[in-house]
């Protein structure tokens, strides 16, 4: 039997791609290439020198691998069709039945998707610069899992990562700008940690959805501003730990649907409309949530509950309105103290209340709630609370505009 060995090939413009064998290394020559390639081979190595450019005529994929174990760095790419259906649209690099594949450096500068990755489990897609026109995610995850998307920054993508059918898969230290929906993006998986991402800037937020077991820690989402925007939403999502986000000057900070099992613990919640917004969809269960340890600083409302079957625990969190009575001090406010109100509730449905919310007579009105017991949301209390007091100010004087401006959640669920 004769074996071929792998060679190292080096492509200069206008040379076509040429025959390949599995192992070869292909480096790519400084200029502009013209494809689109198709890469059906499999542990080909794919090195762009800097200055080399793929240009993919503007019609369809610039760059697509199809064979197991495909690397391809550094590489540059334009020319990207306009095809923009969520689940097919044209992409500086797919990958399809693709296992074990990496693009790792690419730029790809007004495409309408960076990478597109489908049927591939265990693949890596790292250190990527993408800047999108609005219309198509940016890096697409849909039947991979396993897979590892660290480092990227996504610039103006409809969602700048969405995640699909992805368990066992990691996101970390991202960054999502200017999405034209989501920032980040996770629907139906589990055992998926999300980490150390900055979400901002969006036009809605970010959203883990209809799965179990994600692990959502150390990202910071902020500035999501208008109707129907939030920091993140947790929707249907169960069984899942969120721990030392920064969520920070979005309308609603943390909007949590018919989850159960949400364990919320060493957050910091500042300065938004809404610190957290539980709610329940229509002929879905309620949730069940235990806030343990967190920081609600600024916020216009700490905590609005609009489902009166939810189960919301909370202990030992820190209030920035709490009043520092420690008598026997061991840290914790000796009285119990309520985060919520009706009024809250009420503004939650509707937004426009939200502009008389720091005047002193519904001041007085949450003042009285929460210390008249016949009137009081004792499931809501907080028998451990303590001071927010040292902290670093969170809160932004003008938080209440972030209600005004449309708690979108709300008139959205009952849609």
């Amino acid at each position: 039997m004769w074996f071929l060995a792998a060679a190292s090939l080096l492509l200069h413009p206008g040379d076509p791609l040429p025959p390949l064998k599995p192992g070869d290394t292909l480096t790519l020559a400084p200029g502009v290439h013209a494809g689109p390639w198709t890469i059906e081979t499999p542990d080909v190595r794919l090195v762009a020198e800097p200055g080399a450019v793929l240009d993919g005529g503007g019609a369809g994929s610039a760059l697509v691998l199809a064979a197991p174990g495909v690397v391809v760095e550094n590489l540059a790419v334009r020319g990207v069709g306009r095809e923009t259906d969520f689940y097919a649209p044209d992409a500086a690099v797919w990958l399809v039945d693709c296992p074990d594949c990496v693009v790792r450096g690419l730029v790809a500068e007004d495409v309408t998707t960076g990478v597109r990755v489908e049927e591939s489990p265990r693949v890596r897609v790292e250190a990527c610069r993408l800047t999108g026109l609005g219309d198509a995610p940016g890096i697409t995850l849909y039947r991979a899992p396993v897979s590892l998307v660290q480092g990227n920054r996504v610039e103006a993508f409809l969602d700048g990562i969405y995640m699909e059918y992805t368990s066992g898969s990691q996101a970390l230290g991202n960054r999502a700008v200017r999405s034209t929906r989501y920032g980040y993006h996770l629907m139906f998986s589990r055992n998926v940690e999300i980490a150390r991402n900055r979400v901002e800037r969006g036009r809605v937020g970010s959203a883990v959805m209809y799965g179990a077991e994600a692990w959502v820690h150390d990202n910071v989402f902020t500035g999501h501003v208008g109707p129907l925007a939030f920091g993140l939403l947790v929707h249907e999502q169960n069984d899942s730990v969120f721990e030392r986000n920064r969520v920070e000057g979005n309308t609603v900070g943390m909007l949590v649907v018919s989850s159960r099992g949400g364990r919320f613990q060493g957050n910091e919640l500042l300065g938004n409309g809404f610190g957290v917004l539980v709610q329940r969809e229509r002929e879905k269960g309620s949730s069940a949530l235990r806030f343990t340890g967190n920081l609600f600083q600024g916020n216009v409302y700490d905590l609005a509950v609009d489902d009166p079957e939810a189960k919301v625990s909370m202990r030992g969190n820190r209030y920035d309105r709490v009043r520092a009575l420690d008598l026997d001090r061991d840290g914790a406010v000796d009285l119990p103290y309520v985060p919520s109100s009706s009024y809250a509730l009420f503004t939650s449905r509707q937004p426009d209340l939200s502009l008389f919310a720091l005047g002193p007579g519904m001041l007085l009105w949450e003042r009285i709630e929460g210390q008249v017991p016949a009137l009081q949301y004792m499931t809501l209390a907080d028998p451990a609370p303590r001071p927010a007091a040292g902290t670093r100010q969170g809160a932004a004087p003008w938080g209440w505009l972030l209600v005004a401006l449309g708690v979108g959640g709300g008139l959205w669920l009952r849609s």
